[in-house]
């Protein structure tokens, strides 16, 4: 069954830009990892330990007012009846609902890896678990060979077989009849030509119709893969990220070309972040497009100057907001140095940049690296 994440960058965006004004969000994380929660009633335990300790929350939370509280109350119900009604957790290892309004809105979100299970209320959703899984990647893997084709599209949570395509038989040694040698190569060379460039014009218009890919991995014969990669549009070769062995192209399952593919993705998304981190050090080396640590970084996001925020994982720190300009610190307190208001605390203000970033349109990657953790565990690179 084919994994799926519904990690979007818009749904984060959308998602980090709700903030409840008259009351307060609901969010709750269940964990359907198969490997535990393998039988429905299994799943039903989880689920059902989710809300009740979402339930004891509601109870013993002395800081909610009493129209939060019935609106919570009528949001919680709203996600059970969803739960025992409507839920299709298909494809999904862990689950995140986002309740607000007194039961108007719920956000289901399927996630690609378990999750701890966990319930929490504030001003908006608690996104700190989306950001540690990520966004959905999309990776493209083409097996092809002289008379078949295959498309698989996902990423290292798993693989789904999306087209396939088989030529009609080639032309049989016995079918060469009166044909010369040379004529008779000839025409099977080309009806593999225009097998190859028939399947190279299918993914062309596939990735110029869909939204955008993170590259193309071609797997294959070592006789057919190059001559497939040569024959492709320039639009659909600027995909191209690698290649994978040992795989039988009409028969591997998707695990099995997960399996082959792996080490290849692992690899990407390592240079990836390497690459980024690159540029992180060479903007903090000429003092440009480039912070460390909390506090300057905080200030950026401030700004509104963030691509990308690197963030180690585990790393949280308490600060302060402030209502009027939401400036976020770990400095101040007491009033804003930009506008006089008084700040309010700020459990961890790691999260709110994390979410900061996405309503500004700005990417996070959540990483264990040690350059990073030298740096204070957050940095960030910059638009200016």
């Amino acid at each position: 069954m084919p994994v799926v994440n519904e990690i979007t960058v818009d749904r984060l965006r959308e998602l980090a830009s709700t903030r409840e004004r008259h009351g307060k969000v609901l969010s709750l994380y269940f964990n359907l990892d198969p490997q535990t929660f393998a039988t429905p009633p299994a799943r039903d335990t989880e689920i059902s330990s989710v809300l009740d300790e979402a339930d004891r929350r509601l109870r013993d939370e002395a800081r909610l007012t009493h129209d939060e509280q019935r609106m919570l109350r009528e949001d919680l119900e709203r996600v059970r009846s969803h739960l025992k009604g409507s839920l299709d957790a298909e494809g999904a290892r862990g689950l995140a609902l986002f309740a607000t309004g007194g039961g108007e809105r719920l956000d289901v979100l399927k996630l690609p890896r378990p999750v701890n299970h966990a319930v929490a209320i504030g001003d908006g959703p608690y996104l700190e678990p989306l950001a540690r899984i990520g966004t959905r990647e999309c990776w493209w893997i083409v097996l092809v060979d002289r008379r078949r084709a295959r498309l698989l599209e996902g990423s290292l949570d798993g693989l789904a077989e999306v087209w396939r395509t088989e030529a009609e038989q080639m032309h049989d040694q016995h079918d060469q009849g009166g044909w010369s040698q040379a004529r008779y190569q000839r025409s099977v060379d080309k009806e593999v030509e225009d097998h190859l460039r028939a399947v190279g014009d299918e993914l062309l218009r596939r990735v110029r119709g869909n939204r955008p890919i993170d590259g193309l991995l071609v797997g294959g014969p070592v006789e057919t893969v190059p001559v497939f990669e040569q024959g492709i549009h320039p639009d659909l070769a600027k995909h191209l990220a690698g290649r994978i062995e040992g795989v039988d192209v009409g028969n591997a399952t998707p695990d099995a070309v997960l399996g082959a593919a792996e080490t290849v993705l692992r690899g990407l998304r390592i240079d990836r972040d390497r690459a980024l981190l690159d540029r992180l050090h060479e903007g903090l080396g000429t003092g440009s497009r480039a912070a460390a640590g909390l506090t300057d970084v905080l200030q950026a996001v401030h700004e509104r100057r963030v691509e990308t925020l690197l963030v180690h994982d585990g790393f949280s720190a308490a600060g302060h907001s402030c209502p009027r300009c939401g400036r976020l610190s770990v400095d101040i307190s007491g009033s804003c140095p930009v506008d006089g208001a008084v700040t309010e605390p700020v459990g961890d203000v790691v999260g709110a940049a994390i979410e900061a970033t996405w309503t500004q349109d700005g990417g996070v990657r959540i990483l264990t690296d040690p350059d990073l953790e030298q740096l204070g565990q957050i940095a960030a690179v910059l638009r200016f």
